[in-house]
């Protein structure tokens, strides 16, 4: 009988992800998508994947990877953290395989998010492994050689800036050697990009920005002292556009932000346009309930300008609304 259930359950995997796979390939609109004439780079921005070795959550990131292989065609692929549900070796793993057979040959920029520096559920979260296997996996996916997890890459001419969090906590820690590293890396870009964007990424979001009332999210950062040095940093240079992730909210755009209370898109300071990507896995926070599984941006990066499109890669289709213009001075 026992055999008899595993048989089952394996058929009944078999079929699931074989109706995932069909329903992605021919539901939504939107399809064989060109890249805009003028666009420099296309792309295809997510967080908060939260994979597992499990195959539930595989048919959950499945649909989303095939659309941007089929429809988006990304020239670069973004996750800004947890990336996996906890760091451990076989779930970076699968994240890794999927990610490299689906987009195997867009660039891709790969952070650390808090999941990802615990190794399981059970207590264990030692930052030394997590760190071990994130710099394993993330330099596998990228064809990179990174030592630490901040790190610096140039795709098509543009700066991405990539922070990472220090410690196993909910918030970021940085350290002073980071943001010492921070500091030259901007300059470093802005010298490069003579009044390119530069693109700076993290995980978490800076304190009591894209949230509603407080709670365990509401500190990004576990030190505003640490906030005012990143952000004072950021803000000495023009058009920064500073993605995370780490809230779970869905996409929320200026027409909804006097209902829902705040926008997924936010000006910070002067020179800071900090955009805060939803879960791809969990949805939103915003209702006691799951918000709508997949959604993530389509990035268009332009000579003066840089296009957000709201994306819901499961469903193969756009979010309606949000349409978001930066311009660049």
């Amino acid at each position: 009988m026992e055999d008899f259930f595993s048989l089952m359950k394996k058929v009944f995997s078999v079929i699931t992800v074989a109706l995932v796979t069909i329903f992605s390939l021919n539901f939504g609109r939107n399809l064989n998508i060109e890249k805009p004439e003028g666009a420099i780079v296309t792309a295809a921005v997510v967080s908060d994947v939260h994979l597992t070795n499990e195959l539930y959550r595989k048919i959950g990131f499945l649909p989303g990877l095939l659309d941007m292989q089929k429809n988006i065609k990304p020239d670069l692929f973004i996750c800004t953290g947890d990336c996996t549900d906890n760091g451990n070796e076989k779930n970076w793993k699968a994240f890794a395989d999927m990610v490299m057979k689906y987009l195997p040959d867009a660039e891709k920029i790969i952070t650390l998010g808090n999941h990802d520096t615990w190794i399981s559920y059970d207590g264990d979260h030692d930052y030394a492994p997590a760190k071990e296997n994130f710099l394993k996996y993330s330099n596998m996916i990228m064809g990179t050689d990174n030592k630490t997890v901040w790190y610096t890459r140039e795709i098509s001419g543009y700066s991405f800036i990539v922070m990472g969090q220090e410690e196993t906590s909910v918030a970021c820690d940085i350290s002073d050697e980071q943001i010492s590293w921070l500091e030259s890396a901007m300059a470093a870009a802005a010298e490069k990009s003579r009044g390119k964007p530069i693109f700076v990424i993290n995980h978490q979001p800076f304190n009591f920005t894209h949230i509603v009332g407080d709670n365990e999210h509401s500190n990004g950062f576990n030190s505003n002292e640490t906030v005012e040095k990143i952000e004072k940093i950021l803000n000495s240079y023009q058009n920064v556009i500073y993605f995370s992730g780490h809230q779970h909210y869905n996409l929320v755009a200026e027409a909804s932000e006097k209902s829902i209370g705040f926008q997924s898109v936010e000006k910070i300071g002067s020179n800071i346009t900090s955009v805060n990507l939803p879960s791809y896995e969990y949805g939103s926070f915003l209702t006691d309930e799951w918000g709508v599984l997949g959604q993530g941006i389509v990035m268009y990066i332009y000579e003066d300008r840089v296009e957000l499109q709201g994306r819901n890669f499961f469903l193969a289709d756009y979010v309606e609304d949000f349409d978001i213009t930066i311009n660049i001075k």
